[in-house]
């Protein structure tokens, strides 16, 4: 059965994609290298983009405030999805490995966005099928 990891500070996926084992979940950007390290690439991943409050604050501040959003990494305390999906395509890269099959599920349209970009950037890059989409399987939500 093929491995699927899922990346999310506050929801947990209550189904179960056809072919894979039950979901692994990982809340953050140490707890998902630390499970890539370990376990090798899973066949697919599943991407948050906001890790932590202070991106999810930030989002709704500048929603209110400007109608639009630009996610102010270089400000944040805490790592977010783009900075798990940075981190595993240097780790393809320095391994050989190839990156599988991803999506993104962020409520947060401009990080999700911007982690499309960057996983089909690089499989472009790579020459590998452009498959990462953005979608969501049910799910439910722990309380912090």
């Amino acid at each position: 059965m093929k491995k699927a990891l899922y990346l999310d500070d506050v929801r947990t996926p209550t189904e179960n994609l056809p072919g894979y084992k039950p979901w692994y979940v990982v809340r953050n950007y140490d707890e998902f290298v630390k499970w890539i390290t370990k376990n090798g690439m899973p066949d697919f991943i599943s991407f948050d983009h906001d890790l932590a409050d202070e991106h999810t604050n930030d989002y709704f501040s500048q929603l209110a405030q400007h109608g639009y959003q630009h996610p102010k990494y270089t400000e944040y305390k805490e790592k977010t999805g783009i900075d798990c999906a940075n981190w595993l395509v240097e780790y393809c890269q320095m391994n050989n490995i190839k990156l599988g099959r991803c999506a993104v599920h962020s409520h947060n349209p401009v990080g999700a966005a911007n982690l499309h970009s960057l996983i089909n950037g690089f499989k472009r890059h790579m020459g590998w099928d452009e498959d990462c989409y953005i979608g969501r399987v049910p799910f439910t939500t722990e309380n912090k």
